[in-house]
């Protein structure tokens, strides 16, 4: 796999990714980031020198943009679903407080 194909599956992955947190899949959404990881660092190790070819510097350029708008969308929803949970667990916990409470009189 070259360089630049390594990069296209790994927005294909950043992609996946979106459509999980689209979703709200999220057991997939971790599955994806965690495969997305491995990919990147072996990119990381296997492309250590930039693409003197302009034209496969630019693509990989138009790649890692798409991937950061990618990651920025999933991030906010991940936040969303982050605040959506604290507020159950919140809830579940005063529920339990009162529970206690009142269980023990």
């Amino acid at each position: 796999m070259s360089a630049l194909q390594a990069y296209e599956a790994a927005l294909e992955l950043t992609e996946r990714m979106l459509v999980c947190a689209r979703s709200a899949q999220w057991d997939r959404l971790v599955e994806l980031e965690t495969e997305r990881g491995s990919l990147l660092e072996a990119i990381g190790q296997d492309d250590r020198d930039p693409a003197r070819d302009g034209a496969a510097r630019d693509g990989k350029r138009r790649i890692l943009e798409r991937m950061i708008a990618c990651d920025a969308e999933v991030a906010t929803l991940t936040q969303d679903w982050m605040a959506e949970l604290r507020q159950i667990l919140n809830s579940v916990d005063t529920s339990q407080k009162l529970e206690r409470t009142y269980s023990a009189r």
